[in-house]
């Protein structure tokens, strides 16, 4: 299978370094200390941010992602930590996840669900998950508020540059949904130009990502045998807002 992800697992953590990982852990920290769990299922690890921290922390971590090469840099830096790595289409968990696996807790951070395009897919992803999961166990997971991104970022393009003797990135980002039917699906259209060993590469990717109308989203998680506990706008802990915010932190519970 081909991983449309190769490239950005080369630049993912220039791309999304900024973001405050350790604030993430810190949130997530307080929520497992609360709640006793050790053992944590990290659904689109990515190159393993988010599983490393928490692995530092103590806790067991297992990654899951569909790109072997996210997987690979996940790898290469997970040099101090036991993380088991496996890669998996998340729609598909149980036909990675070792028989008789049961976790205390997991997350999807990011824009991890927005890969999910349809709600059977997201039904699926959950079904899945509800079945490795321990009794009580808590899911952690963030989604983008469709109301806010559709008012706030319908054909806004941003656009971000590095230069360093080693390469040059031009990323152009484009989110677009008005030749779509559905508006809560979008294009991410990355461009990226590449000066490696003295040659320029021209390099364009195309992704569709999916933004979650708040009520529906919540009534599906709810249907899939899982108890919204609280609703945050993002690790800060304050309350989600609908009209005011732009991701949604819901904090869950497997009945």
């Amino acid at each position: 299978m081909k991983d449309e992800f190769n490239l950005e697992a080369k630049l993912y953590d220039e791309v999304w370094g900024k973001r405050d990982y350790d604030k993430d852990v810190k949130f997530l920290n307080s929520l497992f200390r609360k709640y006793n769990c050790r053992s944590i299922l990290d659904v689109g690890c990515g190159t393993g941010n988010h599983s490393i921290r928490l692995s530092k922390l103590g806790y067991e971590v297992t990654g899951i992602d569909i790109s072997a090469s996210m997987l690979k840099m996940a790898r290469k830096k997970n040099r101090t930590s036991k993380i088991r790595f496996l890669q998996s289409d998340m729609k598909k968990l149980g036909e990675v996840i070792p028989k008789g696996s049961r976790f205390d807790a997991a997350i999807c951070l990011g824009h991890v669900l927005s890969h999910l395009m349809t709600d059977k897919d997201l039904r699926a992803f959950l079904s899945g998950l509800h079945k490795i999961l321990k009794e009580k166990s808590i899911f952690v997971f963030s989604a983008k508020n469709a109301k806010r991104i559709n008012e706030r970022y319908l054909n806004v393009l941003r656009l971000d540059h590095m230069i360093n003797k080693e390469k040059l990135r031009l990323a152009l980002f484009s989110y677009n949904s008005r030749d779509m039917q559905d508006t809560n699906t979008l294009m991410w259209r990355p461009i990226y130009i590449l000066k490696e060993n003295g040659k320029m590469d021209l390099q364009i990717r195309e992704h569709k990502l999916r933004w979650f109308e708040f009520l529906p989203l919540k009534k599906i998680v709810e249907k899939s045998g899982f108890d919204v506990l609280t609703i945050h706008s993002g690790p800060e802990k304050e309350k989600f807002r609908e009209n005011e915010h732009d991701d949604m932190w819901f904090v869950t519970r497997v009945r």
